[in-house]
Parts: C-alpha cells; sequence; structure tokens
C-alpha cells in the first residue's frame, strides 16, 4: 500500500488535462479519488481518465481543495487527486443520479455497482466512501445500509460549490452532474484508521425541538424557533428573523445533537442553521426529530485549526502498533472554511511540519458524513473526518 498526490493547476481545460494524462500515463492507481473547483469540467476529466479503466471518482470542493503534503499546502487546489496504489487490496466505484430515482434507491444502486467493480458483490468493504448530493444525505445512507448492512464505516462528504448556488458536481465513469451519488468501495490490503468529530464545545444552553419536519425546526422550547435561538446567541440572526439567509452567520454557534458514547464520554453531531423563513422556521442543514434535544455550541478559528490535526492523531492511534500511516483522506467542512478564512492556511502549513511525509488531501464539503465511536453511521454539518491508510 502506498499514496500517491498531485496538484494540478487550472490553466486551461486542454492544460488540465494534459497533466492528468501525463500522470496517468506514469502510475494506474487502484483507486483515484479528485476534487477540485467548481469551475473545472469535470465531464471532460472524467473522458479522460476513462480511457485507463481505473475505479475513480471527482467531485467540486468550496473554493477548491485542500492538499498536504511534501511538496504543497494549498487550501485552493484547482485539482488534488489522491491515488491509491495497493495490488493486493480490491477497489470499486459506484454511481447513481437522483433525478432517475429516489435518494435511497440511488444510494442502494450507486453501492450495488461499485460492488460488483471491485468483483466484491457479496463481500463487505472495509470502508464505504463516498460524494453526496446535499439534500438527501439521510435517505442515501439508508440506501446504502439496506445493501450492506449498518456495521460498515461510511466517510465523505456532501459536494460543494463557492457560493451555495448548486454549481456543485460530481463525475465518475458511467455519471456526472450535480444530483451524482458516488460511492467507492474500499477492501485495502492493511488496516485503516478512522475519525469523525468536530471542532466545537457544548455551551450550558439546552432546547428542545418542539415542532420540526425533516430539516424545517419550527418551534423550540415551544416557541417560535428563530426568535428562541437569536435571543440564546445575543441577537445573532436579529436582521433575518422576518426571512434570510444565516449561513455565514451560524457557523460559530451551531446546534448539537449528543452521541452518548459506551464509556461515558459525550460526542455531538452538529446541526448548522442556513435560513430563516418569513414565519419563523428554521432551516437547516441535517434532518432534526421532534422532542429531540438540541444544545449551543460555540467554536472559534483556533477550535477549529487546532481539530484537523487532532483528527488526524485519533485516527492514527486507532491502527495497528505495528503500522505506519502512508495517507489521509480529510473531509473539512466549507463553512468552517469560510469561517477560518485565510488561517487555513496556517493550518495547512502546521499539518505539513506535524506530518512530514504524510499526503494529505480532501474537499470543503456541505455536509459531512461519518461514523462515531458507537458505531452509527451520520450526516452532519461543521463536521471534520480522517481516514488515514496504513503500510
Amino acid at each position: 500500500m502506498n499514496i500517491q498526490t498531485f496538484a494540478l493547476q487550472c490553466g486551461s481545460t486542454a492544460s488540465v488535462t494534459s497533466q492528468l494524462e501525463n500522470i496517468l500515463s506514469d502510475t494506474r492507481p487502484s483507486l483515484l479519488i479528485g476534487y477540485g473547483n467548481t469551475d473545472l469540467p469535470l465531464e471532460t476529466l472524467a473522458s479522460t481518465i476513462n480511457d485507463t479503466a481505473l475505479p475513480f471518482f471527482i467531485s467540486s470542493s468550496c473554493l477548491g481543495a485542500l492538499l498536504c503534503d511534501n511538496n504543497i499546502a494549498s487550501p485552493t487546489c484547482d485539482l488534488a487527486l489522491f491515488c491509491i496504489n495497493d495490488e493486493n487490496g480490491a477497489f470499486g466505484v459506484g454511481s447513481a443520479d437522483i433525478t432517475d430515482c429516489s435518494p435511497f434507491k440511488a444510494g442502494a444502486t450507486s453501492l450495488q455497482k461499485a460492488l460488483a467493480n471491485a468483483e466484491r458483490p457479496y463481500e463487505s468493504p472495509a470502508l464505504i466512501w463516498c460524494s453526496l448530493p446535499p439534500g438527501n444525505e439521510e435517505r442515501i445512507l439508508e440506501g446504502f445500509a439496506s445493501v450492506v448492512g449498518t456495521k460498515v464505516p461510511i466517510f465523505g462528504g456532501s459536494m460543494a460549490d463557492n457560493t451555495v448556488s448548486g454549481n456543485w458536481c460530481t463525475a465518475t465513469n458511467t455519471t456526472s452532474g450535480p444530483q451524482t451519488v458516488a460511492v467507492a468501495v474500499l477492501y485495502p490490503s492493511t488496516p485503516l484508521g478512522l475519525s469523525y468529530s468536530s471542532g466545537y464545545k457544548p455551551t450550558e444552553t439546552v432546547f428542545r425541538a418542539t415542532t420540526a419536519q425533516g430539516r424545517q425546526l419550527q418551534q423550540l422550547d415551544n416557541g417560535k424557533a428563530s426568535t428562541i435561538y437569536n435571543n440564546a446567541t445575543n441577537g445573532l440572526i436579529a436582521d433575518q428573523l422576518n426571512g434570510g439567509q444565516i449561513l455565514g452567520l451560524t457557523s460559530s454557534a451551531p446546534l448539537g445533537k449528543p452521541v452518548a458514547l459506551d464509556n461515558g464520554a459525550v460526542n455531538y453531531l452538529l446541526c448548522h442553521p442556513d435560513s430563516v423563513d418569513k414565519d419563523g422556521t428554521l432551516n437547516v442543514f441535517s434532518e432534526v426529530q421532534e422532542g429531540e434535544e438540541l444544545v449551543l455550541m460555540e467554536g472559534n478559528i483556533t477550535s477549529l485549526t487546532s481539530r484537523a490535526e487532532r483528527v488526524i492523531n485519533n485516527a492514527i492511534m486507532l491502527l495497528p502498533e505495528n503500522k505506519t500511516p502512508v495517507g489521509v483522506l480529510m473531509i473539512y467542512c466549507a463553512g468552517c472554511r469560510l469561517m477560518v478564512g485565510d488561517e487555513i492556511n496556517a493550518m495547512l502549513n502546521s499539518l505539513q511540519k506535524t506530518f512530514p511525509s504524510l499526503p494529505i488531501c480532501g474537499p470543503f464539503t456541505f455536509g459531512e458524513q461519518g461514523r462515531f465511536l458507537d458505531g452509527k453511521n451520520r450526516h452532519g454539518n461543521l463536521m471534520i473526518s480522517a481516514v488515514v491508510f496504513s503500510q
């Protein structure tokens, strides 16, 4: 097992295509995962990779992709490639479009195709790595579980663009577009380390979702949700109480769903308030159950930039003692990335120093999927995850 990473610069479509052809002429990875700028013609790049017949998908990322290796530490790569080379493993990619069927069905179908592509249709993979359209992630995860059960870890992120305008895209060898579900199944020959967490801490403010449906939160503690949230955050969304976009304002104060672990510790799955309707309904980026307890969380630039190193270290610690980490696929929420601003550069420089010779690659996403230590896969917001590959 070894990992190769590449950063491609987008002078033109022809230039990126030429760079990609040169890379693939020298290496034929077992699996290729790519993340790039929303301006890139991902369908054109996919057709170039198709000629090699290797399993792959490429997805768009907010403001470019992150890559940290011996040569570069950048959060704005036009296209970042993560190439897994493992002759003794098995890998496959499948995809489906949710405009052709339900999100649940698209999840099940794409996973079945990936298993067949890996030539392991009846064997559970060690990991499912995915890129999902924003909006129906919970149903897609249920579709995955209908095929392999609930014990296979699912990690990945929701596609993103630069302005939350729907200009996101994923491309595979068979499907491309903003509604593509792409999934890779991994049967590596060496162990993986997995970690899924956030950089936020709970406050003493706890709400009850008294009226909620899907991703709409109408009432908190029997009061209008937007008003209750605004009062608890000292007027954070005062100008939007009668309707408006609040995504940027609420990145520092999301809602957290407590997840109790067997050792007595509590993790928090975050839920990001996105907008307010004219009636005061709070729209969020993940589902809320009526009667659910929601904790007001708080985060800052320091906690969000330091968390990346901690999450990678947590994943490394879960490897067997005799295994050396050789690469990291990392998911970093786009909301966190926008909140930390230019400090993202200092974060990657620090990762480069802390983990020398360990390539780290990933997107900035509009939703994050991962598994907590309680063994359950979940979709959340403002989360960070890391999958560490070993030798």
